[in-house]
């Protein structure tokens, strides 16, 4: 961006060839061809995208041959106008035209040899096109050529211009987010670079703005949602909302860390690699214990899997669903909480929606196979409890799944 409301005044430095035109006697002598190099200065103040006024001074040295040497100096304010204002061309256009005219007065001195008469000061109107190149935000490349017409029918000359206008205003940010204040949308409230310094809507007042928080109208702690148990899982993705648990476990609890949620573990107590028990406690159990129950609803949820990307169960997936059946119907105290899971392939948000439409398949399953509604409740969670990792595709199958919670109640 160039010189702007907020960098309104640029300076200039420049070179300048005079090229003048006088004629004398009707143009007996003609001396337009005397021309020479000088130098020239100014300001120039921003008024509006399409308006700028500036002060100019220039002086260069005269001669041609014999007959004429002088120094000739100018003073000129002027009015320009900016193609480069947001109508015509973008304002932070690189290359900017424009066109100016105003009022000056030029100065001829130390002037030998002939035509004395035009010595002194003397009224002119320049007419002035250039344009401006932009090398960055507080420097361009000025080039113009201004005709200047002299009031008093003396003498004419045009000059032609190369200099770098620049800015010495420092940059200024007031609100300390790391974008200056004539590139802050919002100068005195600190917001991100990516909302042009402006803050972002936070809706339920959490901290964390909506663009990134996950529950953007109900206000948490993590990610931007509530976490009633504290153990760092968000409500909507913990199995066990009320009841702290660890990440790895899907919110639940897991007392013995045998990786089996205590709700589900035959031997809450004790660390086990069969299905939660030793395989002492394991070989001990009665076929119709509720120990030996969860065992066999344990291992048969373990094969109940996915297609990638759908809530299609894969062809295995019915003889384990069979089991469980089989259990439920010679067990009508159970309830069963049916968790719907997906691995890490697309958004957070996609594979929620996926894992819960997963759940509510095993449910409607169930239904169909003469399980009472009433027992079975269904929810999805994400990507947020793999089963392994999410590295290779034998891996992510595995995460394509759905756990089998489950009360046993004689109520």
């Amino acid at each position: 961006m160039g010189q702007t409301s907020w960098d309104r005044v640029r300076y200039e430095v420049g070179a300048t060839n005079m090229g003048l035109e006088l004629r004398y006697n009707d143009g007996l002598y003609n001396f337009s061809d005397v021309e020479n190099f000088g130098v020239k200065v100014g300001a120039h103040y921003y008024i509006n995208p399409s308006l700028n006024t500036s002060l100019t001074y220039s002086r260069g040295k005269l001669k041609h041959e014999n007959e004429f040497r002088g120094t000739v100096q100018d003073a000129v304010l002027r009015l320009t106008y900016k193609f480069n204002n947001g109508y015509i061309m973008k304002e932070d256009a690189v290359f900017a035209p424009f066109l100016s005219s105003g009022f000056g007065v030029t100065h001829l001195q130390d002037q030998e040899f002939f035509f004395s008469e035009f010595e002194g000061s003397h009224a002119m109107v320049p007419f002035v096109a250039g344009f401006n190149l932009r090398v960055n935000d507080k420097t361009d490349i000025l080039t113009q050529a201004a005709f200047n017409n002299s009031i008093d029918d003396t003498y004419n000359y045009i000059q032609y211009n190369v200099g770098v206008k620049f800015s010495l205003k420092r940059d200024k940010d007031s609100d300390g987010d790391g974008v200056i204040d004539r590139k802050d949308q919002c100068p005195d409230v600190a917001g991100p670079s990516t909302n042009n310094g402006c803050p972002l809507d936070d809706d339920d007042n959490d901290g964390v703005p909506n663009l990134y928080d996950a529950c953007p109208t109900v206000p948490g702690t993590i990610d931007g949602c509530p976490d009633a148990d504290g153990d760092q899982v968000p409500d909507k993705y913990d199995a066990c909302p009320m009841t702290a648990g660890s990440p790895e476990t899907g919110g639940c609890p897991d007392a013995d860390g045998d990786g089996v949620i205590d709700s589900q573990d035959p031997c809450p107590e004790t660390y086990g690699t069969m299905n939660g028990c030793t395989m002492e406690q394991f070989n001990n159990m009665s076929p119709d214990s509720e120990g030996s129950v969860k065992v066999k609803l344990l291992e048969a949820a373990e094969n109940i899997l996915f297609e990638l990307d759908k809530s299609t169960l894969t062809e295995g997936s019915y003889e384990p669903l069979n089991d469980i059946v089989k259990v439920l119907k010679a067990n009508p105290e159970i309830k069963l909480d049916i968790n719907g899971h997906a691995d890490s392939t697309g958004s957070a948000e996609y594979n929620l929606a996926l894992s819960r439409e997963r759940a509510n398949t095993v449910k409607q399953y169930f239904i169909k196979q003469g399980i009472s509604a009433n027992r079975l409740m269904s929810e999805g969670y994400g990507e947020r409890a793999p089963r392994t990792d999410n590295t290779t595709s034998g891996e992510r199958a595995l995460n394509r799944r759905v756990d089998i919670d489950f009360v046993i109640s004689n109520k």
